[in-house]
């Protein structure tokens, strides 16, 4: 793990990226913002960057021993790498928001997922400019179960278009922080709600995410055996090889984020 801090004074934000080896547009993105001639600080705020998992990124890998985004809040003194880094990362971010850069095989549009809807995360996701938001807090685990802060699919894993998605977010959400100089798109994104995980293995996703899939309609199908919505639902990270035991989520929609109350 490595970090670096953008800006001026003590940062208010921390960026993730590299928590998966295997999804390099958040470095990527980091690495383009680093070297770019247009980028005009403000010299009022500042940002903390994370290379989460380094060797993982090295060998081109989701992982060394185990999903880190799975690990939390790890163990200093585990025999996995990624549960002792886990450990490390939270202590690093400490209290600060965080914006957490990942790609996924399910779709090429970008959403932000979240675990808890508090003020600072609230803020994060209106930030992003992002039109989607996902309440994924049926999933156990993750950074953001432990942080203030939001997870954002930038799009296909190892596509161009991921980068180009997850420095356009970066630089958004810098902006609004009053990072980079800029007028910041400030958004009210969809938000929706994961209500269970659809498990199986094997099977072809024959819907679109984000796409209603109206009771009594196939959405996944394995040789002559089709799984049928028994009620209407949103498929989210729902693809035919993006998880080896589940087709993704079903999910409600919830309408617009300014609408739904903080978390007690």
């Amino acid at each position: 793990m490595r970090t670096h801090v953008l800006g001026a004074g003590p940062p208010s934000l921390a960026v993730v990226v590299g928590q998966h080896g295997d999804e390099p547009c958040g470095e990527l993105a980091m690495e383009r913002l680093f070297a770019a001639d247009d980028r005009r600080l403000t010299g009022e705020a500042a940002a903390l960057f994370v290379v989460a998992n380094e060797p993982a990124s090295d060998a081109g890998e989701r992982f060394v021993d185990a999903d880190l985004n799975r690990a939390y809040p790890g163990d200093p003194e585990a025999d996995a790498h990624e549960a002792r880094l886990a450990s490390r990362l939270l202590d690093v971010v400490d209290d600060l928001p965080v914006l957490d850069l990942h790609s996924t095989v399910s779709t090429a549009e970008p959403f932000a997922l979240y675990q808890r809807l508090t003020p600072r995360t609230r803020r994060l996701l209106s930030w992003t400019g992002l039109d989607r938001a996902v309440d994924i807090r049926t999933e156990a685990g993750g950074l953001t179960q432990y942080v203030d802060g939001i997870a954002v699919e930038c799009g296909r894993k190892g596509s161009a278009a991921a980068v180009d998605t997850a420095e356009r977010v970066l630089r958004n959400v810098l902006a609004a922080a009053g990072v980079l100089a800029g007028d910041p798109t400030i958004s009210d994104p969809t938000a929706f709600e994961v209500v269970e995980r659809v498990d199986g293995a094997g099977y072809e996703f024959l819907g679109e995410n984000f796409v209603e899939v109206p009771a009594g309609t196939p959405f996944a199908r394995r040789g002559d055996e089709t799984l049928t919505a028994v009620e209407s639902f949103y498929p989210v990270l729902m693809s035919t090889d993006g998880y080896a035991d589940s087709v993704g989520f079903r999910a409600r929609r919830l309408g617009p984020l300014s609408g739904l109350p903080d978390d007690d």
